[in-house]
């Protein structure tokens, strides 16, 4: 029968181990010729006495020598493999070994798979990608020459190493398991970010073809290249990966070099329509997710009209914040946390914030002066250049400018630049007010990311916060009080904001008899007082002082804030600490109080950041 490669193939299994130096194995007083290594002298074929179709390769060598075998599911170096197969047919091997003049391989042998094993391509994501035993579908790159994408906003989207199929398909939260999981998303749309897909050049890519048909085979045509790649794949449908032998995924060619692994993927989304594969990006590691849309897809697609557009929702009285009656001139400056991030069409920040931002940006000012006559604006760049004009402020939170604004980069990575659109206009995407003095405290601004048909997907949004008139940006802490039971319901205190060395009070209400832990945060200001310490003064159960021993009450840091330890947590009942045995303390029918005195500057750090 023809020969017939076929399905289950390692990831490790895909790529050619590195040789061995001389000094790892020894040829003895005769080198090894092609003659040497045949079946039943160097090694023996062997099917499971339980399923044939699963055959062992073993070599019969002396443990010395670097085994490498030329098998149905591709190129593996070991001195045992297990082989599964699915398909019937007759199938080739080859033995080789390292030897100081190169690999030396023997003749090929086959050996017979007489029945169909239906287990090893029973679970349904075979039929997803394949059709199903028997048929084959074919994928196509989510844009065509025509720049349109018909399932995604883009071709290529970024992700964090650690995210995998739990959390792109499954939606789920790694960093609730692990806190310091790299875990982040960002749906680049081609139009504004060509840069990330072929230089910005829209083309017909080719296709992907996956089959089950006597065995699972890929075929790749990269029109680009205008090459056909043809061979076997596995997809291990428990770890959600695909690899292949002699093919590598549908690509764009502007990224080979950003690559190191093109035939080892993660399957980050897969489903009737769509597919994410995952490769890790060389340079600033990420995992780069190329989106392909099925075939009948792509054939019954026709372009969403949307009837109801989503904008940003403000409260009622947000142009008193943002144009106070009692104050003319308003200053901003960028947020030195966070100056920047991708926001959904409601307004609201993605989390995107892998992407460092340029030196400088602190530099950066927007004016805006109501005094005499027509209002008017004037900005600053990070460069010293200064731009004037006049503004008008629609009801809907519009800012339209006179002049076109300055055009300058955000991040180091050249992906985010300050620009108004393109009629000279910026939204308003969120604006958040000081529970402390009652003034502005963050304003959003967004200017429009569209897709290759004018669309609107997303906003760039600017962080801006006041600047006060001595030229120190207002800073005042936020801070809280966590309390949670053994059932993990969290109740919270309201914000407290700390201005500086003083007592405050934190109150929580309501009733629990379970409790397992209770701690202050107060966020990001161990980053800017890093001496800094937080005394425990009186703690309240419903009105009543309750003894405590502030000594032996956890001093650490909080959660992670944009990758950085910043937060000063006091953890007052710890289950994992030393006040774990006093929950019994916390029973409570109507509120929990904590009173604390902060010091800014103790002399030297209490915590210290790992």
């Amino acid at each position: 029968m023809k020969n017939i490669k076929t399905i289950y193939l390692s990831i490790m299994a895909a790529l050619l181990m590195a040789a061995c130096s001389p000094d790892e194995y020894k040829l003895g007083e005769k080198g090894i010729t092609s003659d040497d290594l045949v079946e039943n002298i160097a090694y023996v074929i062997e099917h499971d006495a339980n399923n044939p179709n699963i055959v062992y390769l073993k070599s019969l060598m002396p443990t010395n020598y670097t085994v490498l075998w030329d098998e149905p599911q591709g190129r593996v170096q070991g001195n045992l493999v297990t082989l599964k197969i699915a398909f019937p047919g007759t199938y080739t091997v080859r033995m080789g070994v390292e030897t100081r003049a190169g690999v030396v391989y023997g003749p090929e042998t086959t050996f017979t798979i007489d029945e169909f094993c239906a287990d090893f391509v029973s679970d349904p994501l075979w039929t997803t990608l394949t059709g199903g035993v028997g048929s084959k579908k074919r994928w196509y790159i989510d844009l065509d020459v025509n720049a349109v994408s018909r399932y995604f906003v883009g071709p290529v989207y970024f992700y964090g190493l650690d995210d995998n199929w739990n959390s792109v398909m499954l939606g789920q939260d790694l960093t609730a398991s692990n806190p310091d999981a790299d875990s982040w998303s960002w749906g680049a749309d081609f139009a504004g970010n060509g840069w990330a897909y072929n230089n910005g050049t829209a083309y017909d890519a080719g296709y992907m073809e996956f089959d089950l048909i006597d065995g699972a085979h890929v075929t790749v045509y990269d029109a680009a290249n205008n090459k056909t790649y043809y061979g076997p794949f596995l997809l291990d449908t428990d770890n959600h990966t695909i690899s292949m032998s002699d093919a590598v995924i549908l690509h764009d060619p502007a990224n080979d070099p950003n690559v190191d692994i093109w035939n080892a993927v993660k399957v980050l989304a897969l489903d009737d329509s769509h597919m994410q594969l995952g490769v890790v990006r060389r340079s600033d590691p990420c995992t780069l997710s190329f989106n392909y849309i099925s075939e009948d897809y792509l054939n019954n697609w026709s372009p969403v009209v949307i009837d109801a557009p989503v904008y940003p929702e403000l409260q009622d009285d947000w142009r008193d914040y943002v144009e106070p009656k009692t104050k003319k001139q308003t200053k901003f400056v960028l947020d030195e946390e966070t100056p920047f991030d991708w926001c959904n069409l409601d307004g609201s920040p993605m989390g995107i914030t892998d992407f460092a931002p340029v030196e400088g940006l602190e530099d950066m000012t927007l004016e805006f002066n109501r005094g005499e006559g027509d209002a008017k604006y004037t900005i600053t760049t990070p460069a010293g250049d200064t731009f004037s004009g006049t503004y008008s402020l629609s009801d809907d939170g519009i800012y339209t400018f006179s002049e076109a604004l300055p055009v300058f980069q955000l991040s180091q990575a050249g992906n985010a630049f300050f620009k108004g659109n393109a009629d000279q206009s910026l939204r308003i995407m969120a604006v958040e007010v000081d529970g402390y003095s009652g003034g502005i405290s963050s304003l959003w601004l967004g200017s429009q990311c569209l897709d290759d048909q004018g669309n609107l997907v997303q906003y760039l949004g600017y962080h801006f916060v006041p600047k006060a008139e001595g030229g120190d940006a207002v800073k005042r802490y936020t801070a809280n009080l966590n309390f949670f039971n053994t059932g993990w319901t969290f109740y919270n205190s309201q914000d407290v904001y700390v201005t500086g060395d003083g007592d405050y009070t934190f109150t929580i209400s309501g009733a629990d008899s379970s409790p397992y832990g209770m701690y202050l945060d107060f966020l990001k200001m161990l980053g800017d007082y890093p001496n800094m310490d937080v005394t425990i003064k009186d703690i309240r159960v419903d009105g009543s002082s309750i003894p405590f021993d502030d000594s032996v009450i956890d001093r650490g840091v909080g959660d992670p804030i944009n990758g950085k330890n910043i937060t000063f947590r006091r953890y007052i009942l710890n289950p994992w600490g030393a006040t774990a045995d006093e929950a019994y303390k916390y029973v409570f029918t109507s509120t929990i109080e904590v009173i604390v005195h902060v010091t800014t500057d103790t002399g030297a750090p209490v915590v210290v950041p790992e």
